[in-house]
């Protein structure tokens, strides 16, 4: 045991040194989708939010920099696939077909599904199968996809041909308030900033299933360093204050 106690800590050593050199610090390429608060947003020309708190945390304990490039969801996705992208965050679900072409980190957040509706349409059901009635919309690439195939199409409630697909919430939210959709697909994450802004509600939410993680392309040795930061260095107890900070 305590030879495999030297191993990792000597494996964790070189990560640590990989993500720090003499020039400063090693630049970590990271792809974000700016458009699910509290998560990852843009306030003022400036990105920020829950994720980037956790990672730029990581960052200053490694001295590396973070280089952010912005993309539809779909997109920041692809980034980190083709590793184009080092890491990607923006409350990305960890589900198991992203699981074959990504590695994720531990989850760091639980999270629900909603169907929203603006309050005036006052849309709510307990009864999936009410979910034909209505038209649906997400951004592209979102898990709800997988979500609608596997559990939803098999039993005849709804399928994937059915939804509006989007680049982002943003074009979601806008073509729900100008009534070219009935109903909208949101992270409870994002329902929950979203309520406070715009007259919407919950019409049905789906929990007990969804986490968030830290995407990394397939192999990447980042993502063990990271996951040893947020498990030792940053513990459970640091990780909820930052959570409680963006969604109280």
């Amino acid at each position: 045991m305590r030879g495999l106690a030297r191993l990792l800590s000597a494996v964790l050593v070189v990560l640590v040194a990989a993500c720090s050199g003499k020039d400063g610090g090693k630049e970590i390429k990271v792809a974000v989708s700016p458009a699910s608060p509290p998560n990852l947003y843009e306030e003022n020309g400036q990105t920020k939010g829950l994720d980037l708190d956790i990672f730029e945390g990581y960052c200053k304990a490694r001295g590396c920099t973070l280089k952010i490039t912005a993309y539809d969801w779909q997109g920041m996705l692809g980034a980190v696939v083709s590793k184009q992208a080092d890491v990607a965050f923006s409350g990305i679900s960890i589900t198991d077909q992203r699981k074959q072409v990504m590695d994720f980190s531990k989850p760091y957040m639980e999270n629900t599904w909603n169907l929203v509706s603006l309050t005036s349409r006052n849309i709510r059901f307990d009864d999936l199968a009410e979910m034909k009635k209505y038209s649906i919309g997400y951004p592209r690439g979102m898990a709800y996809t997988d979500f609608i195939q596997k559990e939803l199409e098999p039993k005849g409630i709804y399928q994937v041909s059915q939804v509006k697909m989007y680049p982002s919430y943003n074009e979601v939210l806008a073509d729900l308030q100008n009534g070219n959709l009935d109903l909208a697909f949101l992270d409870g994450t994002v329902a929950s900033v979203y309520r406070k802004k715009l007259p919407i509600q919950d019409s049905y939410v789906f929990t007990g299933f969804d986490r968030f993680g830290f995407a990394f392309p397939k192999g990447s040795p980042l993502r063990d360093d990271f996951d040893h930061y947020l498990n030792d260095e940053l513990g459970q107890q640091g990780l909820q204050a930052i959570i409680d900070k963006w969604m109280n």
